[in-house]
């Protein structure tokens, strides 16, 4: 029984976890493969197979993160390029 609620408990916060470009406090917020950097869901390095290498990098507009995703600003402003 504990089991089944367990996998009941994974299964429920990975239906809510959230995806790249949104906003975050902790790395649990964030889909498999993304990590929260300064407020924003971004990709985590090792998945970021072909990028730019401007992943997580500080950014002010879309075009700095070209070949990275796009610039996400967090709840206090600061933009992070999302990745792929």
């Amino acid at each position: 029984m504990k089991k089944l609620l367990i996998i009941s408990l994974i299964a429920t916060a990975a239906l809510f976890a959230k995806n790249k470009d949104s906003k975050c406090f902790s790395d649990s917020e964030c889909s498999f493969g993304q990590e929260c950097t300064s407020g924003v869901c971004t990709k985590k390095k090792e998945f970021d197979y072909g990028s730019s290498g401007k992943t997580g990098k500080k950014c002010n507009v879309d075009s700095d993160c070209i070949g990275s995703g796009t610039c996400e600003k967090s709840i206090s402003g600061q933009g992070r390029c999302t990745g792929n």
